[in-house]
C-alpha cells in the first residue's frame, strides 16, 4: 500500500506544480487586466489554457492511480486515515493541505480578474456609447440631424 501512497502523491505533487503554475498566470492576468495590456493578457491566456489542459491531463492520471491504489471514491481525508507510516501521513497531508490552499487562492484571484474584467467592459461600452452618441451629430431647430462641421465654409454651402 505504501508504493501505492508514493505514485498517488507524486500525481499530486504533479498537480502542485501546474497548480504553482496557474496562481503566477492568475496574478499575471490581474496585473495585466489592470494595466489594460491586451498584448500581455492574450499571452497569459494562452498560457493558462495549456496549463488548465495540463492539469485536466493531470486529474484524469490521478483519478486513475487513486482507483489503481484501490481508493475509488475516497476523500482525501479518507486516504489519509488508510495511511500507516506517520511519517507519509504528514507528507501526504502537508500536501493535500498546499493543494487545497493553492486552489482556494487561485479561485480568489480569478474571480478578481473577472470583476476587473467585467468593469472594463463596462467602461469600454460607456465609452463606445458615448462615441457613437457623438457621432450621431446634433438636433437643430428644424429636428434633423446636422453632423458636427468642423468648416463654417461647409455649412454655408
Amino acid at each position: 500500500m505504501q508504493d501505492n501512497i508514493k505514485k498517488y502523491k507524486a500525481v499530486l505533487e504533479d498537480c502542485l506544480v501546474e497548480c504553482r503554475k496557474m496562481l503566477d498566470f492568475e496574478t499575471e492576468k490581474r496585473r495585466a487586466l489592470l494595466d489594460s495590456d491586451m498584448n500581455n493578457l492574450s499571452a497569459v491566456l494562452q498560457s493558462q489554457q495549456a496549463t488548465m489542459m495540463k492539469l485536466e491531463n493531470l486529474e484524469k492520471k490521478r483519478i486513475a492511480t487513486q482507483e489503481k491504489a484501490g481508493f475509488s471514491d475516497m476523500k482525501a481525508e479518507e486516504i489519509i486515515e488508510k495511511i500507516t507510516d506517520e511519517k507519509e501521513k504528514q507528507s501526504f497531508t502537508s500536501t493535500v493541505n498546499e493543494l487545497r490552499t493553492l486552489v482556494e487562492e487561485i479561485q480568489r484571484l480569478n474571480k478578481i480578474s473577472i470583476d476587473i474584467a467585467k468593469s472594463n467592459l463596462k467602461i469600454a461600452n460607456t465609452i463606445l456609447q458615448q462615441q457613437s452618441s457623438d457621432e450621431a451629430g446634433v438636433y437643430t431647430s428644424t429636428g434633423s440631424n446636422a453632423k458636427w462641421s468642423s468648416s463654417s465654409f461647409e455649412e454655408k454651402i
